[in-house]
């Protein structure tokens, strides 16, 4: 899959593209193909290195992006309310800069 990257704090030039493994879809989980992700003052935070909550979960690098828009591409054992090709929303913490996402089905709504 492809992902945004911050690998160190700075303007926007520190944003780059890179190919990575999918990640792996475990009990419980959605995969989200997707379409769009939201782009709001708490990335440019982020990218700048201000945002405490960056430094503390995750640390450099980082991928960016609390929510995103697309359609459910894998489901995990155990996942109901949605189904592979549904239409959806889905919020993390931090990740949705990237074509495909990953997240526990409680984090995403038809």
């Amino acid at each position: 899959m492809r992902r945004v990257v911050i690998r160190k704090p700075g303007g926007y030039e520190r944003l780059e593209i890179e190919d990575v493994p999918d990640p792996p879809v475990g009990p419980g989980e959605v995969r989200v193909a997707v379409q769009a992700a939201g782009v709001n003052y708490a990335d440019c935070i982020i990218r700048m290195g201000l945002y405490s909550s960056a430094k503390e979960y995750v640390g450099w690098p980082i991928t960016p992006g609390f929510e995103a828009a697309g359609v459910v591409a894998e489901i995990g054992d155990g996942v109901d309310g949605v189904a592979v090709g549904d239409d959806v929303v889905a919020v993390s913490l931090f990740g949705a800069y990237a074509d495909q996402l990953v997240v526990s089905a409680r984090q995403v709504r038809p």
